[in-house]
This record gives C-alpha cells, sequence and structure tokens, in this order.
C-alpha cells in the first residue's frame, strides 16, 4: 500500500504543479495582455521562463527555506495525507478555473491537509491533535494579511502619482505604464515560481521521507528542482485565460496606468515574500487585491461588486471545502492503512 500511495503521490505532485501553473499564469498576465505590454504568446513564455526561474531561484538560494515543515506523519499515513490533500487541491484548481475564479492554491492545500489529518485523527490513525490554530494562523496571511496590504498599497500609489503625473501626457503615461506592467509581470511569474517551487519541493521530499528514502535536509535534489520547473512551466504556457478574463474585464474595468500600479504592488509582495520574508503568500488573492485596490480608485465606478463577492465567496470557501473533501478522501481509504 505504501508503495502505492508513494507512485500515485508522486504523479498527483507533478500533476499539481502543472495544474498549478496553468490556474495562476493570468495572475501575471491578464492586464499586460489587455494593455498590449505583452502579446499572449510572448507573455506565455516569458512568464514560463520567469516561474521556472523562481523555481531554481527558491532551490539554490534559499536552502533554508526549500523544505518548510508540516505535522505530516512519516509514514504510510502521511502519504495518504498527502494524496488526499493533491487530489482536493488540483480538483478545487479546476473548478474554479472552469468558473474563472482567481483563488489560492496555496490555502486550499492548507486545507486539504488540515482536513485530511483531522480525518486520520478521527478513526486514531493519527496519534496527535492536528495544530488547527497553527495552520489556520499561516493560511491568514495569504488570506488575509496579504490582500489587505496589496489593495491599501495599490490604492493609495494610484492616488500619489496621479498628483506626481497629473501635466504627463497621455500617450507617455500609457507606454511607461506598459513598461511596468511587463516588468511587473516578470516579478510576479518569479515570485509565483519561489512560493510554489519551495511547496512543491517539500511535497516531494516528505512523499519520499514517508516510503523511507534518504533525503537531505536544507537542500533540495537536482532533479526535484527540474521537474518542478518543467511542470510549473509546461502548466504556464496552458494559461488559463477564464481567469485572465475575470482579473482584467469581469471583476474592474481598469486602464492601464493604474494596471501597471497593480502590477508593480503585486510583483514586489510577491518578490519580498518570496525572498526577503520567508511567509507563504498567494499568487492569485495578492495579484487581484492589488487590481481591486488600483481599480477603486478612479473618478467612474468601474468595479463589478457582484463579482467581486463571488470572488471573495470562493476565497472563504477553500479551505473548508477543500478541508471537506481530503477528509473524506481520507476516511474512505482508512480501512486500507
Amino acid at each position: 500500500m505504501l508503495v502505492l500511495l508513494t507512485v500515485l503521490g508522486l504523479l498527483l505532485a507533478a500533476a499539481h504543479t502543472v495544474v498549478n501553473g496553468f490556474h495562476d499564469a493570468p495572475n501575471a498576465l491578464a492586464l499586460p495582455v489587455r494593455s498590449r505590454a505583452l502579446t499572449p504568446k510572448v507573455g506565455l513564455v516569458f512568464t514560463a521562463l520567469m516561474n521556472a526561474a523562481g523555481v531554481f531561484a527558491a532551490g539554490w538560494l534559499l536552502t533554508d527555506w526549500v523544505l518548510t515543515s508540516a505535522p505530516v506523519p512519516l509514514n504510510v499515513v502521511g502519504s495518504a495525507v498527502l494524496v488526499c490533500s493533491l487530489l482536493s487541491t488540483i480538483g478545487w484548481n479546476l473548478l474554479t478555473w472552469w468558473f474563472g475564479m482567481p483563488s489560492s492554491s496555496t490555502t486550499a492545500l492548507a486545507g486539504g491537509l488540515l482536513g485530511a489529518l483531522l480525518g486520520a485523527r478521527a478513526v486514531d490513525l493519527y496519534a496527535h491533535d492536528p495544530p488547527v490554530s497553527g495552520v489556520l494562523a499561516q493560511i491568514g496571511v495569504p488570506l488575509l494579511v496579504a490582500p489587505l496590504v496589496a489593495y491599501a498599497v495599490a490604492w493609495t500609489l494610484v492616488l500619489l502619482l496621479l498628483h506626481v503625473l497629473r501635466h504627463s501626457e497621455p500617450a507617455t503615461t500609457t507606454f511607461r505604464s506598459q513598461l511596468v506592467q511587463a516588468t511587473g509581470a516578470a516579478a510576479i511569474a518569479f515570485g509565483h515560481g519561489i512560493h510554489h517551487g519551495r511547496r512543491a519541493a517539500w511535497i516531494y521530499a516528505t512523499l519520499l521521507l514517508c516510503a523511507g528514502a534518504p533525503v537531505a535536509a536544507g537542500r533540495t535534489a537536482p532533479w526535484i528542482l527540474a521537474l518542478v520547473a518543467a511542470g510549473l512551466a509546461l502548466g504556464t504556457l496552458g494559461g488559463g485565460w477564464r481567469i485572465a478574463y475575470t482579473l482584467s474585464s469581469r471583476m474592474v474595468t481598469i486602464d492601464p496606468f493604474r494596471g501597471a500600479v497593480a502590477q508593480g504592488v503585486a510583483g514586489t509582495l510577491l518578490f519580498l515574500g518570496g525572498t526577503l520574508v520567508p511567509v507563504a503568500m498567494s499568487t492569485s488573492q495578492t495579484t487581484a487585491a492589488a487590481i481591486l485596490g488600483a481599480g477603486r480608485q478612479q473618478r467612474f465606478h468601474t468595479v463589478h461588486m457582484r463579482v467581486v463577492l463571488r470572488v471573495l465567496g470562493v476565497w472563504a470557501l477553500t479551505v473548508p471545502a477543500c478541508g471537506l473533501i481530503s477528509a473524506t478522501l481520507l476516511l474512505a481509504i482508512s480501512p486500507l492503512l
């Protein structure tokens, strides 16, 4: 059973990486493509390369932060917990993509892990009480803190820059905004690669540890980095344009200048959160909040609140939905463990 779960877990980890790249590609590209700062094909290749670069940066330069910790038992139960968590996360990402809703795979995975551990505890497969408060505290940063900061900074920056650039020519402002959007797309994709690379490396390493394979602490094997980078780049090239349409048009109508502010804020926060401050962040929620904050700072009503409320509803449902699915799957296979 352990061998089967390990093989299945490794396959699901690879699928999770591809789906994550596919699901999150619009975070970097929605606004630059809409404002014609980047063409769709060039943008996809560009962000795929930056995602891969972020993965290798996490593995080679940030070795102390690559293998994060989580309360997963290193045995067959831990393998089952990861398999159930990955299944729930992949399913949630595909469902939210179908409805064009930006959502966080970070909080989806955390909710899945918490649900599977609670399910294992319910049938006495896990000896300890899952650290619910600790996991929820870790979820709080990508789910609440980072989006609120992104919204507030973007809203404030638009107000300040409008005063500074009030005498600039519209054509000049638009051109500079397109350059900033392209640069912001690179920063968002690079930060996404760092965050997902660290998380994916932990998944692979933990699955191997559960199977009894030797894994060096503090450093990720090169083949794991290559596998994660290739999967993320491949998924990014697919580009989930349903979500891009929501970010660039359905949620808020935004001009190139405000789009540049949103891209710059999101890219900066994700880059800093992946390098200087080792905290988990959601690319989807940080980017969407920055777009909403910049879009709110306009003379005309351009924010579509019905869509915004749907997006917030998806964010609120992510953890309980993935936790419930993961717990149900764990309970279903528990007699075999």
